[in-house]
């Protein structure tokens, strides 16, 4: 008398390989969710552009907290989730740079 019993262990495609693939970034800035006031004019060139090199810096408290505070609001705001810090730090170097003519 044998039973005919299936593996305990089955072969079974990952769950995940039946995920939609993810949109690309251009995909995204085309979409038009971000607000233009938030990106200046010419780094929507460097949008591509990987984040390389982390700078050490130092910041008041008040600063990085108010800082904090902008993010939030922002991403609350806009519903835009890629506001970050060093998207607003990005944002704010190149705003200062080219004020001064750099």
């Amino acid at each position: 008398m044998s039973v005919k019993r299936e593996p305990a262990i089955r072969r079974v495609s990952h769950p995940a390989a039946d995920l939609p693939e993810r949109p690309t970034t251009a995909d995204a800035s085309t979409s038009g969710t971000q607000p233009s006031e938030l990106k200046p004019s010419k780094t929507a060139a460097r949008e591509g552009e990987r984040l390389t090199e982390q700078h050490n810096v130092r910041l008041r408290p008040s600063t990085k907290a108010r800082l904090l505070r902008a993010v939030d609001k922002l991403r609350y705001e806009t519903g835009d989730r890629t506001i970050s810090i060093a998207s607003i730090t990005d944002s704010a170097i190149v705003d200062y740079l080219e004020s001064r003519g750099c």
